[in-house]
């Protein structure tokens, strides 16, 4: 085994901070542990909603199913182990964590980070089939889906899994990082071209016929609230990316302390784009909106229902 050095120093690059107010370090656990919970809960309401509820189930559906899991492995997951980092740099737990176990929670990381930004891109692939070549899009098969979302879950642990080990043998030291930020930006990219070709086509295309209009129309409204999501997601993801790339020169002319809510602030917005997507379906999708207040009526009925039978 190696020894990582290296490694072990980028993750623990801010321990010289350990002498900050600890009051900052509770503040940041706080509002992660918040952010966690909001996820969870919002995610998991939608898998509800979208497997429960037939009228928003469409095959577009197993991609939005698969964001909402890979956001729920966010909050559920991947924010903990980020608190568990965290709280022990403020100093408000002393963990002595191996160069192993610290590069696992990292790989935790990486995972659900990894296949919500790869789903998001897949979403606007999608979207742009779904435009570019309507006929052909509606002759996909849900079996079509279920293999793109194994291969998406599939790359994406083979993804964090070489970033692991990568790390734990410091292979690539501090280049790494960038490597990682590259292909987040690249991703972005694709994310802009395929909305921006989407653009373009519903622009340029001509009009559709008398039969088709209600189905196109359906079809450009889910296109918009996915551009949308992913808008509001390139927007939390950018200032991740910037942060990563200038972080080894702004950390020469600020303090460790400074560096550190900075790259809290930068986790607080790429958090927040795991709970924003459910609240986005609700205000944009209308049948989402209304299978959400159906659920929650049959909930609080059912509930009401025990209760009174719990009386006599």
């Amino acid at each position: 085994m190696a020894t990582n050095n290296t490694s072990i120093a980028i993750f623990r690059r801010t321990d010289s901070t350990l002498h900050i107010n600890r009051v900052e370090g509770y503040f940041w656990c706080s509002l992660f542990i918040l952010e966690a919970i909001i996820i969870v809960v919002l995610n998991m309401f939608t898998i509800i909603v979208f497997t429960k509820d037939r009228h928003v189930r469409k095959h577009s559906t197993y991609l939005l199913i698969n964001l909402s899991s890979a956001d729920m492995g966010v909050g559920g997951l991947a924010i903990p182990t980020a608190i568990f980092r965290r709280g022990n740099t403020y100093g408000l737990w002393k963990v002595e964590m191996t160069p192993a176990w610290f590069i696992s929670t990292y790989g935790v990381d990486t995972l659900f980070f990894a296949c919500s930004l790869l789903l998001l891109v897949s979403l606007s692939i999608e979207r742009l089939h779904a435009t570019s070549n309507p006929m052909r899009h509606r002759s996909l098969t849900a079996l079509a889906y279920k293999i793109w979302m194994s291969f998406v879950w599939v790359a994406c642990v083979i993804y964090a899994s070489v970033i692991a080990l990568l790390l734990f043998y410091d292979t690539l030291g501090l280049h790494i990082w960038y490597i990682q930020a590259s292909c987040v930006f690249l991703l972005l990219l694709i994310l802009t071209f395929s909305y921006c070709a989407i653009f373009v086509t519903v622009r340029c295309s001509k009009q559709v016929q008398h039969s088709h209009r209600g189905k196109a129309r359906r079809e450009r409204k889910l296109t918009t609230t996915l551009f949308i999501v992913s808008l509001v997601s390139l927007s939390v993801w950018i200032p991740y990316v910037l942060f990563t790339f200038l972080e080894s020169h702004v950390s020469r002319q600020f303090s460790p302390a400074v560096i550190l809510n900075a790259r809290g602030v930068c986790e607080v917005l790429f958090y927040a784009n795991s709970f924003l997507n459910p609240i986005l379906y609700t205000i944009k999708m209308p049948h989402f909106r209304k299978a959400s207040v159906n659920l929650i009526t049959v909930f609080c009925q059912t509930k009401l229902a025990e209760t009174e039978l719990c009386k006599f």
